[in-house]
């Protein structure tokens, strides 16, 4: 457990952020699809119908950015308002489409595939708020991203190490998680990326963010891959079956600060070590030896 410092998270989301005011008018193109759905009328009409009678317009809500004052979690340190209140009432509308249902019943028939991508940069900006911004991501992330470098370290030592995924033999870790947390990890690293069909940096559903050890046959030394993978919203849509012939849209990612002579985009796992562990901040990480393991899996097939 660690204590955070509500006060100090929002000032820091302030200074990237300036205001709420400043995000209404930035992101104003999504509030306004966001409303013209919820209240089902052509998006463009000037001017915009008002709410009907009773009804709370969760798109012109306030958006404060201070600091949360009781029933601080994971996620909640700072109030996001407005923000936060459109994306629940709108990311629902993915899960429609992603599920097939027709096109007619995707947001009363107001969402086609660009203008749902469209909407889901008010997810992310969520997102980045509450886990990209640097202290919050150090709070948050660390102890996930620690996990994820014990198991890698453990695989380069061949020795197991508390804290790892797995043993030193584990040959994959698969890794189930909220896709905030996704977020965070790779926001430690500054890592971005950009699938056909989506908008920068969203975390697709069923998305993965993967860090691939790979053992040079000429050094013997390791290095790093990472990538992020996600099945395309048709794919999504159409339930297509993944194959060789028919992969996720994949894009490997670059690591700042990580490239060397003659590797590419992949990074000497040395180098990708020391960067990850400048990142983490070591007095937000668990005692290993403390705490309670994740439950593994097992008995699932494998087709």
């Amino acid at each position: 457990m660690v204590t955070i410092d509500a006060t100090r998270a929002a000032a820091e989301v302030r200074q990237i952020y300036n205001s709420g005011t400043a995000v209404s008018s930035a992101y104003s193109g999504e509030f306004g699809l966001v409303r013209s759905v919820l209240f089902d009328y052509q998006l463009g009409l000037a001017p915009p119908p008002a709410a009907p009678a009773g009804v709370l317009d969760v798109t012109a809500l306030p958006i404060p950015l201070d600091a949360v004052t009781s029933g601080i979690a994971t996620g909640n340190v700072v109030n996001l308002g407005g923000v936060l209140a459109t994306v629940d009432a709108s990311d629902p509308f993915v899960m429609e489409y992603a599920a097939g249902m027709p096109l007619s019943d995707v947001g009363w028939g107001h969402l086609p595939a660009d203008r749902l991508s469209q909407s889901t940069r008010l997810i992310t900006l969520a997102f980045d708020m509450a886990f990209r911004t640097p202290y919050l991501d150090q709070v948050q992330s660390s102890n996930a991203a620690s996990h994820v470098l014990r198991s890698m370290e453990q695989a380069v030592i061949h020795d197991n190490i508390p804290g790892a995924f797995g043993d030193s033999g584990t040959r994959v870790n698969v890794i189930i998680s909220s896709d905030v947390y996704v977020t965070g990890v790779a926001g430690l690293l500054g890592l971005h990326w950009q699938l056909p069909g989506y908008q920068p940096d969203y975390c697709a559903p069923g998305g993965a963010l993967v860090f691939e050890l790979r053992e040079s046959k000429d050094s013997g030394g390791y290095l790093v891959r990472a990538y992020y993978t996600a099945q395309t919203w048709d794919q999504l849509r159409n339930l297509t079956a993944l194959t060789l012939d028919a992969p996720p849209a994949t894009i490997q990612l670059l690591i700042p600060g990580g490239r060397e002579p003659g590797t590419g985009m992949d990074v000497g796992f040395k180098r990708f070590q020391s960067l990850l562990k400048k990142a983490i901040g070591s007095q937000y990480v668990e005692d290993p030896t403390k705490e309670t393991p994740p439950p593994v899996l097992t008995g699932v097939p494998l087709k």
